[in-house]
């Protein structure tokens, strides 16, 4: 379970509503704090992205390619379901800083 940077109260990420499209922080419901996700978290969640377009592209491959590509196909998805239940446990959260993450996006 995930604990506010802040207060160090439970929360649940999934059931948190989102700040917006474009926007990376969410706020705490016990404190009002803005809290992010960690920057390994973040690699992760790039890398991730790369393995799922691979993954789309093998895909790609298999429907017009007969089942030549079934093979990389399925380690992909076994891949992307591999890393996405490690990723998930490794998920922690850190203080939103807008000042500091405005200087780190520049």
């Amino acid at each position: 379970m995930q604990k506010c940077p802040h207060c160090r109260t439970e929360i649940i990420l999934r059931e948190l509503p989102h700040q917006g499209f474009l926007k990376s922080n969410r706020l705490c419901p016990q404190c009002g704090g803005s809290f992010t996700v960690d920057k390994d978290t973040k690699y992760r969640q790039a890398f991730f992205i790369v393995i799922l377009l691979i993954s789309l592209v093998f895909t790609l491959f298999l429907y017009f390619d007969e089942t030549d590509w079934l093979l990389p196909a399925l380690l992909s998805y076994f891949a992307v379901g591999i890393l996405l239940y490690r990723a998930n446990k490794k998920v922690f959260l850190v203080p939103y800083n807008k000042d500091q993450n405005e200087k780190g996006d520049a």
